[in-house]
């Protein structure tokens, strides 16, 4: 077999050795060159896991017990830091390592379901989207959590072709390490149980598979669940953080999604009677977030229309990304343009609209249609619906929304994408080479 016989992509094994030297070389130039600053959640994070290096401790303060997020990524950045020492520069490095991780998993994935030239064309994409390697100068948790929900897709996918308990044990490992990532993923984990259902399995079969799966994801989440309410003496299955995201989801005038003017931020959290906050991720400890809680709930029920068409915008927001970096307050689309250019540069400007225009709403069509174009194949294909839907459904009620949220399942929407090209131009090309028949011939 050689490269003629993939006239779009090529060889599968050159794209895929093209895409990462092309996707290495992207991120070592934005680790080298890429802006040095860090928002409040990267001082979080590279707090928490350098406490639990020095003390033993999941704490911010030496004193308290955390709950502000997940547990899992402080702890594997603790054991980084336990190995090369407290070097938040070097982190970037770690976060490669994870995109390599979720290629490799995608390209199971793609294969699983087409064939290597899929999984080769999709790891070409992902590797190479610009949203995947911008992040990378900063400590966050993006990486992580993409490399998981990938191989808990991948998981998933295998136990559709051919289930077995082991590997619906797998399934509920990696949900449960996702979950210990980002909570939001809790609601993930709840509705892929449903796939177990629409299985074609007898009934006593589909019951040893969701128990085996749910045992196996509760047997990670339950112990920091019950850590949880030993220490503050509340039910909080992974970490606090609902309230702030029912607070400013439900504010009319930022939409709860980042990134926002400090300004505006600082009048949401006046206007809860939080003011002045200690440190800037205050708004996520324990009692705090129970007010905010309750606040939020008390106005979302005073309006449950309005809280529903925000939800909306937030949806929107999750997937396409807001207006902040392009729409100036005071002068429309052409000022914040600039505006962004002169903080960010002309490239992340430019790339910024053409993502928002053109690039995810393109994504969103092209994997609806090659949805519909693969029907008869949509009970093995479901969990690329579903891993979306499952991610939507837990971020945009329960927490501040930013374009960058979506992308550990977009992916999912890449696979299809990819697969729905490479159907056309085969069919296209099948078509060009048929011999038409002559009179002659037919007769």
């Amino acid at each position: 077999m050689n490269a003629s016989d993939y006239p779009l992509i090529g060889s599968p094994q050159r794209l895929l050795l093209a895409a990462i030297v092309v996707g290495l070389f992207a991120r070592a130039w934005v680790i080298w060159h890429g802006p040095g600053y860090a928002f409040a959640v990267d001082e979080l994070f590279d707090t928490l896991a350098w406490n639990l290096v020095t003390l033993h401790q999941f704490t911010l303060d030496g004193v308290n017990p955390a709950a502000h997020v997940g547990p899992l990524y402080p702890m594997v950045l603790a054991v980084f830091y336990s190995t090369v020492g407290h070097r938040p520069e070097w982190v970037p490095m770690l976060h490669v390592l994870f995109d390599l991780g979720t290629v490799w998993c995608i390209y199971r994935v793609g294969t699983t379901l087409w064939g290597s030239r899929v999984g080769a064309g999709t790891v070409a994409l992902v590797f190479s989207y610009p949203a995947y390697w911008t992040y990378d100068p900063r400590i966050r948790s993006e990486a992580l959590l993409t490399l998981l929900i990938s191989a808990w897709l991948w998981g998933t996918i295998l136990c559709g072709k051919s289930p077995s308990q082991r590997r619906y044990a797998f399934m509920g490992f990696m949900a449960g390490l996702t979950i210990l990532c980002k909570p939001v993923a809790l609601v993930l984990a709840l509705l892929l149980t449903g796939l177990i259902w629409v299985s074609t399995d007898r009934l006593l079969q589909k019951i040893a598979y969701v128990v085996v799966y749910g045992t196996t994801c509760l047997a990670l989440v339950a112990p920091w669940s019950v850590r949880n309410y030993v220490a503050f003496h509340h039910i909080i299955p992974v970490s606090a953080g609902v309230g702030a995201g029912l607070w400013m989801g439900s504010d009319p005038v930022s939409r709860g999604s980042w990134p926002m003017s400090p300004e505006r931020e600082q009048a949401i959290w006046e206007s809860a009677g939080i003011t002045p906050l200690p440190y800037a991720h205050a708004m996520y400890d324990v009692q705090t977030d129970q007010l905010l809680r309750e606040k939020g709930m008390s106005r979302i029920v005073a309006n449950p229309i309005g809280y529903i068409g925000l939800t909306f915008t937030r949806l929107w927001d999750f997937w396409i990304g807001n207006s902040f970096y392009l729409v100036s307050e005071e002068g429309g689309l052409v000022q914040g343009l600039r505006t962004d250019a002169v903080e960010r540069g002309w490239a992340v400007a430019i790339y910024s609209l053409l993502k928002r225009l053109f690039l995810m709403p393109g994504f969103i069509v092209v994997a609806m249609c090659s949805a519909w174009v693969h029907r008869e194949r949509w009970r093995n294909l479901l969990p690329l619906y579903m891993f979306p839907i499952g991610l939507t459904a837990g971020y945009v009620p329960f927490t501040v929304e930013a374009g960058r949220y979506a992308l550990p399942v977009l992916p999912c929407l890449m696979v299809l994408a990819v697969a729905l090209v490479l159907h056309r131009w085969n069919t296209r090309s099948v078509g060009s080479t048929r011999p038409v028949s002559s009179p002659a011939m037919s007769a």
